[in-house]
């Protein structure tokens, strides 16, 4: 599990970076229509991490190891980094035991 977080957190940071490059205006010359585009995906994508964000907060933060960070964590990993407080919250219950 550990390794499927870590491939999932390093492919959602491949991804932020490519839609900062592409509205930065390092992938070139593109038309009003795609940087249009990729703005409307760079919104979706915020807008649902901040909805996971809320949920997890509201529902499982009292019942989680939470550390400092973790709200950004989850906004910029999404359900990776969800993945991850669980894991370390399993992780430490069991040691507990």
């Amino acid at each position: 599990m550990k390794t499927a977080i870590i491939i999932g957190k390093c492919v959602f940071a491949v991804i932020w970076l490519a839609l900062f490059a592409v509205l930065a205006g390092f992938a070139g010359d593109i038309g009003s229509q795609t940087y249009a585009l990729v703005a409307l995906l760079l919104a979706v994508m915020v807008i649902m991490h901040l909805l996971l964000l809320g949920t997890f907060v509201a529902i499982m933060k009292p019942q989680m190891l939470w550390k400092k960070g973790d709200s950004w964590q989850i906004l910029a990993f999404g359900i990776f980094a969800w993945l991850a407080i669980f894991k370390r919250t399993n992780d430490h219950q069991s040691s507990s035991n």
